[in-house]
């Protein structure tokens, strides 16, 4: 039975008013350079640079993203995070039509929105140019196609299935668990109806075609890189490496619920599951109930299979390797729908409650905090965005010492310990000369697979978080003579920033070590 929505002109103006209202104060917020990039986006726009098969850690996808937008927009804040805004909106737009237009729901899209552009997952989505962008945008647009091919069997839909899974995978590999959850879907479908003629034959040659091509470009990247790229997916999965041994743990798993709580906020985490608690519990009694705003039984089967094996696999997982919190994310595009299904069975416009504005007036007051970063009343470290503050003052102060004391820095390199900061160093420094990263009893990063400094080098500077006294003899082995440090407090606007020690060292043998050990 399919569920009526009142007043669908007012939801359809609130949903383009949410889309278009969030795209703006998104852009407001990263032209303005209220935060700086973090370390990831540094290092993903350092990877444009050098456009390879693959990289590291990631597929090549954002590097081809970051290409694109850089070229366009100039190497700078708004040039790097234009493409996780442009995603940002095509995921609303998407959401809408599939929603709004697909289902006939523009109500349970409007809601969808609203959590959407709500949560933190996707609020730091919609600005900071990371993985999760892309990834989030393959996997809705595969999620539209795959229901798409389910109602009509249609070549458009399975092509536009093989590219968005293609792309996702390239974006990055937790896309490849669509291609199981696809297989189930459509089998428990298949139960209870009939599926368009040819469908299973198309399915599985998408699936095949997507995945391969997908994966194709990684592999051959890795092949010729001994590997480390599924090496590093092994070992931050706790699938091999001293992590490995140990199969059982509770220490990680608070961390990751606390972090689902924090990603999501509490309310609407609660929201999620007790939706999808709801719809699982009707799809499997095959009942309907007036007062449920009820899906067909095809909608059901997808919010259901895309949303409970995904988020069990990682709670699970969790009791055995540190998880991070956004690794669930394609859990998401679902379950912001479950959310709004249980909102509406809760809190629909019939129902007089007292709490019926609450949550969605607390969302509000979660957005506005995080895109006013510059007139919050608490600072320095107890301010979540800390960490991104005071890289453009690093880079000018960099390039001050160089012009002061090192003729310029024609014969000198920048360089630290680690990948984050080099890759900050490798943007806000003004020229945006490549860093380098210095190797060491640390995990392998992008860095290392990248040539060292040209040997015609004379002199560096070596930058380190926060304040320190002296160079360790790893690095003071390199050089004739190492300098007293020069403390670096910075800020942004009115803002405490971070702290930083740049040390100038003089007289480079050329002898740049290569990495230590094998951990990934």
């Amino acid at each position: 039975m399919m569920n009526k929505d009142h007043q669908p002109g007012f939801y359809w103006a609130a949903s383009l008013a949410i889309i278009f209202a969030t795209t703006w104060v998104r852009y407001w917020f990263v032209s303005t350079g209220q935060l700086g990039l973090s370390p990831d986006e540094a290092q993903y726009w350092d990877w444009s640079r050098t456009l390879q098969w693959s990289y590291y850690s990631k597929g090549p996808l954002i590097a081809c993203i970051n290409a694109l937008s850089t070229t366009l927009w100039g190497s700078t804040e708004l040039g790097v995070r234009i493409g996780a805004i442009i995603g940002s909106f095509l995921m609303q737009v998407i959401v809408l039509g599939w929603i709004g237009l697909g289902w006939g729901r523009i109500r349970t899209a409007c809601w969808s929105l609203l959590i959407m552009n709500t949560t933190v997952l996707f609020m730091a989505g919609g600005l900071l140019m990371t993985t999760d962008n892309p990834l989030l945008l393959c996997w809705i647009g595969a999620l539209v196609c795959f229901g798409w091919a389910i109602s009509t069997g249609s070549w458009p839909a399975f092509i536009g299935l093989g590219l968005c899974l293609a792309l996702g995978i390239m974006a990055k590999y937790t896309m490849l668990l669509f291609i199981p959850l696809a297989l189930v879907a459509a089998a428990w479908i298949h139960k209870g109806q009939t599926l368009p003629q040819g469908f299973w034959l198309r399915l599985v040659k998408t699936l095949g075609v997507g995945g391969l091509v997908g994966v194709l470009p990684i592999f051959v990247w890795n092949a010729s890189n001994s590997w480390v790229g599924f090496k590093h997916v092994l070992y931050r999965g706790a699938m091999a490496g001293d992590k490995a041994q140990v199969f059982f743990t509770w220490k990680y798993f608070p961390e990751y619920l606390g972090g689902q709580l924090g990603v999501l906020t509490p309310w609407w985490f609660v929201f999620i599951l007790l939706g999808a608690w709801l719809v699982t519990r009707q799809l499997l009694s095959q009942s309907e109930n007036p007062s449920w705003p009820w899906l067909e039984r095809s909608q059901a089967i997808i919010l259901v299979v895309f949303f409970w094996p995904v988020w069990l696999f990682f709670l699970f997982w969790s009791v055995h390797a540190k998880v991070e919190a956004n690794w669930s994310a394609v859990a998401y595009p679902t379950g912001m729908l479950l959310g709004a299904l249980a909102w509406e069975r809760f809190f629909h416009k019939d129902v007089r409650s007292k709490w019926r504005l609450v949550w969605p007036s607390l969302a509000a007051v979660v957005f506005i905090l995080l895109h006013l970063q510059s007139v919050l009343p608490f600072d320095g470290r107890k301010n979540p965005m800390y960490r991104l503050r005071g890289w453009s003052e690093l880079g000018q102060q960099v390039q001050l010492l160089m012009d002061e004391e090192l003729d310029g820095g024609q014969h000198t390199f920048i360089f630290s310990e680690q990948y984050g900061l080099t890759a900050a160093l490798s943007f806000y420094v003004p020229g945006q000369k490549r860093a380098f990263c210095i190797s060491g009893d640390r995990k392998m990063n992008q860095y290392d697979l990248w040539p060292g400094p040209d040997q015609a080098m004379t002199t560096a500077i070596f930058v380190v978080k926060g304040e320190k006294k002296s160079v360790s003899g790893r690095i003071s082995q390199l050089f004739e003579e190492v300098d007293e440090p020069i403390v670096v407090p910075t800020r942004q606007g009115k803002r405490e920033g971070q702290t930083f020690t740049l040390f100038v060292c003089r007289g480079f043998n050329g002898q740049w070590p290569t990495q230590e050990g094998e951990t990934f």
